[in-house]
């Protein structure tokens, strides 16, 4: 009985670790994306300089949770991220207007990837 107990006790204490990160890896993504909607706005509104400011500040929470997000995001989504990152700040820098919004829709499908990863469904359990 004492065996069933315990591994009872691993179990809850199994789905509430998952519960926790799942949370954990939405907040961090919708923190990230209302940077980014900022910065977006900004640029067709005509100001680079505060575009520039939002996605910088996009990029120091993305890069926080750095310790984190290497322990339970897959790498490859990881880079993909990262490198969307720096090609939008290298094309806001370059002034490059024409080429940003492709490189927005690059950095959301990313984050919306990472977000979808993280979500319940029987796919992701089964």
């Amino acid at each position: 009985m004492k065996r069933e107990i315990g591994a009872l006790v691993l179990l809850g204490l199994l789905i509430g670790a998952s519960v926790w990160n799942i949370r954990r890896a939405d907040a961090l993504i919708e923190e990230i994306k209302e940077h980014v909607a900022l910065s977006e706005k900004a640029v067709k509104a005509g100001d680079p300089k505060y575009a520039a400011e939002q996605l910088a500040a996009a990029f120091r929470i993305w890069g926080a949770a750095k310790n984190y997000t290497q322990a339970v995001l897959r790498h490859p989504e990881l880079d993909g991220t990262s490198d969307a990152f720096y090609a939008a700040m290298r094309e806001l820098r370059a002034g490059e207007m024409r080429a940003v919004p492709a490189v927005y829709e690059q950095l959301r499908y990313h984050l919306d990837s990472i977000a979808g990863m993280e979500k319940v469904t029987w796919g992701t359990v089964f």
